[in-house]
């Protein structure tokens, strides 16, 4: 009975109670199928190969049948021509011999040869995927090395920005912005003001200079720093506390000038329009620095 690959994978089976897996059934099917086209084709190739042999065979027959139909016919020419009839036989078929020998001799060394570059080519192949493989480790190995650094960096820079975002409000701690206010709203409401009380005024404000030096330190202040920042902060109130009296001292004693009048009263509305711009920076300036910090915050908390 012959089969053929086709047959072995159309097969069907009758399904039964606690029968064979359905998929596993197929799936050795399916290899048997292959292995059994495989075979049919080694199978084919060989009968091919054999057919040749069998026609050279019958070719050297056919030779061989012709010598002795020769030989037949030279028996009536007499014994030499038989010798050397029969001589010529001989070289012919050992030179026909050593002919096949060498053949298949060829076959099997292109064959070994075929086999040994195919080997040849797959130990190379593997040898480059291994060094792909390693050079991949190695870089995926540098990329991991720089991320941590790319991210210790990043914690102290945050570090740095928390530092400053401190120190920052810390020096906005130490400005009293209410006193301030209460003597903007003296100045505006008083009428007799001298320029030289003016002056003092604007003497007594704290420069911004100094907060502007406080906020771009990156350290925070010793205790020296500290102190001296307390002293300053008490003589400033000292100061301020004086200059409410002094002003109301002045108003008693001194006459209100009609002639100068609108000099001071533009003079102090100036120094008004100063003291509220420096409001409205500060005020920015606290709440650029808070979005800061909480930028700062939730950014670099994630890399933990």
């Amino acid at each position: 009975m012959k089969i053929t690959p086709a047959e072995i994978r159309e097969k069907h089976f009758e399904k039964n109670f606690r029968g064979y897996d359905k998929d596993e059934v197929t799936d050795f099917l399916k290899f048997i199928s292959a292995e059994f086209e495989s075979l049919t084709k080694e199978k084919e190739d060989l009968a091919r190969r054999l057919e040749t042999s069998e026609k050279e065979a019958n070719k050297l027959k056919e030779v061989e049948e012709s010598l002795f139909r020769t030989l037949k016919t030279a028996e009536d020419t007499g014994a030499a021509m038989i010798e050397e009839a029969s001589k010529s036989s001989e070289e012919i078929l050992s030179e026909a011999h050593q002919n096949a020998d060498t053949m298949v001799q060829d076959a099997q060394r292109q064959a070994q040869n075929l086999i040994e570059s195919a080997e040849e080519k797959s130990r190379k192949m593997m040898d480059d995927l291994k060094a792909d493989i390693k050079g991949l480790v190695e870089d995926y190995t540098s990329l991991l090395a720089q991320r941590d650094l790319v991210l210790k960096n990043l914690k102290a820079l945050s570090e740095d920005i928390n530092d400053n975002i401190s120190v920052s409000q810390e020096s906005f701690k130490k400005i009293n912005v209410d006193i301030h206010a209460e003597m903007v709203e003296k100045l505006s409401k008083s009428n007799a003001f001298t320029m030289a009380k003016i002056a003092e005024v604007q003497h007594s404000e704290p420069k911004l200079e100094s907060r502007s030096e406080k906020m771009t330190e990156k350290t925070p202040p010793t205790e020296d720093k500290l102190e001296e920042a307390k002293q300053e902060k008490a003589e400033t109130s000292n100061n301020e506390e004086e200059k409410p009296s002094k002003i109301e001292a002045s108003e008693e004693t001194e006459p209100v000038k009609k002639d100068k009048a609108p000099e001071n009263v533009k003079a102090v509305d100036v120094s008004t329009e100063t003291i509220a711009a420096e409001k409205q920076e500060e005020a920015v300036e606290k709440e650029d620095e808070k979005k800061q910090g909480n930028k700062g915050g939730s950014f670099f908390d994630q890399f933990d």
